[in-house]
C-alpha cells in the first residue's frame, strides 16, 4: 500500500512538473512576443516618446487610425486600445506603458460611450491579455484587488503563483497562441503596426432605428484615477467619444477636453454597426481628429 502510494505522489509530482513548466513556458513565449497588446507594447514598439496615445475599447481600436492621423498632422501617436476592455483595463494599459519608460503629452481615452457613466467592479472580458506579465506588482494587484471577485480573477490573481491555472483556464487564448508565438513571435492578433485595426464595409444595409438622446455625465469613478495618473505623469487626458448610430449625446460640464465625434457622421454606409464606424468611416474619423489633433500640439 505505501509502495502504491509513493508512486501516486511520485505521478502527481511529475504532473505538476510538468504542468508548471508547460504553463511558465507558455507565458515566456507570449512575453516575448507581440501577439496581445501588453507584449506588442514591450517588444515592438521601440519609441520612447510619443505626443499621444490611444487607450480605449474596440471603438478605440477601429475609429482612429495613429497612422493616417500622423501622416496628416505631422505627429508620434500609437494605438494601445484592445477590444472588449474597460476604464479600469485601460488604466492599467497606462500603468504598463509608464512602467516600460515610455512618455506622452496626451493620453487619448476612447471607451464604449457607456463606459464614462458606468461602474464596473468586476474584470473586463479581455484583461487575460496581461496574464504574461502576472509578475508585475502593479498587474498582479490589478488581478488581486478587484471589489467583485469571480472564477475570472481568482483564476487570473493564483496564476502568480501557479501560472498553470491561468494557461488552464484561457488554454484557447493563452495556450495555443503561444504556441504561434513561438513559430511567428512578431504575428499580432488583429491590430497592424501602429496598433490599429478596421472594420470592413458591410454589404448589406443596417437595420432602421430611432436615435435616442443620452445624458453623459463622466462619473465612472476609474476617470479620477486615470486623470490623477495622468497629471503625476505631466500627460493631458483627453476624452474621445466615437461616432454613434443609434444616439445622440448630451454632454455634461467636465474639466477635461472632449472631443466629441457621436455626431460627424450621419450616413449609415459608414457604420459597421450602431457602435462602431467601418472602414470608410475611420477615414472620416481619423482626418477630422488629426485637424483637432495639429491644432492642439500647436
Amino acid at each position: 500500500m505505501k509502495q502504491f502510494l509513493k508512486q501516486i505522489a511520485v505521478v502527481i509530482g511529475l504532473f505538476l512538473v510538468l504542468a508548471y513548466l508547460l504553463s511558465a513556458g507558455s507565458l515566456w513565449s507570449l512575453r516575448k512576443s507581440s501577439f496581445y497588446k501588453p507584449s506588442f507594447l514591450v517588444n515592438a514598439v521601440e519609441e520612447d516618446t510619443f505626443d499621444y496615445i490611444v487607450l480605449g475599447a474596440s471603438t478605440g481600436l477601429t475609429t482612429l487610425d495613429t497612422k493616417a492621423i500622423d501622416e496628416q498632422a505631422g505627429s508620434k501617436g500609437i494605438n494601445l486600445s484592445m477590444d472588449d476592455t474597460g476604464l479600469s483595463s485601460h488604466y492599467l494599459m497606462l500603468e504598463h506603458f509608464l512602467a516600460e519608460g515610455k512618455t506622452t503629452k496626451y493620453c487619448i481615452i476612447a471607451p464604449g460611450v457607456n463606459a464614462y457613466d458606468a461602474t464596473v467592479k468586476g474584470l473586463n472580458d479581455n484583461d487575460y491579455r496581461f496574464l504574461m506579465f502576472v509578475n508585475r506588482p502593479y498587474i498582479s494587484r490589478y488581478f488581486s484587488e478587484v471589489e467583485e471577485k469571480d472564477m475570472q480573477s481568482n483564476v487570473l490573481s493564483s496564476s502568480k503563483w501557479f501560472p498553470f491555472i491561468g494557461v488552464s483556464y484561457f488554454n484557447a487564448e493563452i495556450f495555443y497562441p503561444s504556441i504561434l508565438s513561438l513559430i511567428q513571435p512578431k504575428k499580432r492578433n488583429r491590430f497592424d503596426e501602429a496598433g490599429n485595426y478596421t472594420y470592413p464595409v458591410k454589404r448589406k444595409q443596417l437595420k432602421f432605428i430611432k436615435k435616442k438622446q443620452s445624458n453623459l455625465t463622466f462619473s465612472n469613478p476609474t476617470l479620477v484615477k486615470l486623470n490623477k495618473l495622468c497629471k503625476t505623469n505631466n500627460i493631458e487626458l483627453i476624452y474621445y467619444i466615437a461616432p454613434l448610430r443609434a444616439e445622440n449625446m448630451v454632454l455634461d460640464l467636465t474639466e477635461n477636453r472632449v472631443i466629441d465625434h457621436s455626431a460627424i457622421i450621419d450616413k449609415d454606409e459608414y457604420f459597421y454597426d450602431n457602435i462602431h464606424v467601418n472602414s470608410n468611416g475611420r477615414e472620416i474619423t481619423s482626418r477630422i481628429f488629426a485637424e483637432q489633433l495639429s491644432e492642439i500640439l500647436k
